[in-house]
């Protein structure tokens, strides 16, 4: 059963871009509107499964008709298409309850990618909860061994949901984008010495060096592996925020909102804990 969209732009020549796009690949433009006068009615009769909103419309434009076709319908998917994308207008888009937001010119396969995930968002979830945990331990075994010149075996980590106690020194990562989550690193005091030490090719001068050496090393673990991830499926447009660094002796380390799955690295410096978990998001900007 095919996917009914609704084209509304006051462009006929974007509607027409867009309609062929989607028709080509199958979905069926059911409806289209140029303005808020027509929008409602043309909405409740053809009744799509997603709507394509431009923003730059004469009289109301994309925001005042999007909040329009959500009071009219709550449940309505709007994916706003448009030359205008910016902070303001992605944080008016979320204020309003938009699922999509992608800039044109539109690329055909992007609008298609994203009407999938709009309409199925637990798949992209589910994608990124099987490639995850893969991925990092990918980007931490290619960055550990380039740069500390260590071989890395990963080992499973037996009773895997009781609390993980941290071996000295931890690094949070949070991660933004689709769906949220955090890459938690720890390992041991020496362990991070040591490294820090083959990286620098001398003795670190003090614990400060030690403590940056793992907040770098593991934005650089974080960052590449999300964009590997990104490259994998742009609809994730994941991103990395700055690191959280915690030492200390005993302390467990427990993520209540999220599921966090484990690995945990053996070097010949010591081993590394890492630790990567995602929820659900509900919006998608591309």
């Amino acid at each position: 059963m095919s996917i009914k969209v609704m084209v509304v732009d006051d462009s006929p020549f974007s509607r027409m871009m867009i309609g062929e796009a989607l028709s080509g690949a199958g979905y069926e433009i059911v409806g289209e509107a140029d303005s808020l006068d027509s929008l409602i009615e043309t909405y409740n009769n053809c009744k799509p499964d997603v709507v394509t909103m431009d923003i730059a419309m004469p009289g109301a434009d994309g925001f005042e008709c999007s909040r329009e076709l959500r009071r009219n319908d709550p449940k309505a998917k709007i994916i706003l298409v448009s030359s205008m994308k910016d902070e303001d207008s992605e944080a008016e888009a979320k204020r309003i309850g938009v699922s999509g937001y992608i800039q044109k010119p539109v690329d055909g396969e992007t609008l298609i990618q994203v009407i999938k995930n709009v309409m199925s968002p637990d798949s992209l979830f589910e994608q990124l909860m099987e490639r995850g945990l893969e991925t990092f331990k990918e980007a931490l075994a290619q960055n550990v061994t380039r740069m500390a010149k260590t071989p890395v075996i990963f080992n499973p980590i037996e009773n895997s949901d009781s609390p993980y106690i941290s071996q000295g020194i931890t690094a949070v990562i949070g991660i933004i984008g689709q769906s949220t989550g955090s890459m938690i690193m720890d390992l041991s005091p020496d362990a991070a010495e040591k490294i820090t030490e083959a990286m620098l090719r001398r003795p670190s001068k003090n614990r400060e060096e030690v403590l940056a050496m793992v907040a770098e090393l593991a934005n650089i673990i974080a960052g590449i592996a999300c964009s590997m991830l990104n490259k994998k499926d742009k609809a994730f447009a994941l991103r990395v925020s700055p690191p959280s660094l915690f030492h200390g002796n005993n302390a467990e380390i427990i993520s209540p909102s999220l599921k966090i799955q484990r690995s945990l690295a053996g070097t010949d410096f010591g081993s590394i804990f890492l630790g990567v978990g995602f929820k659900k998001g509900s919006k998608l900007w591309m």
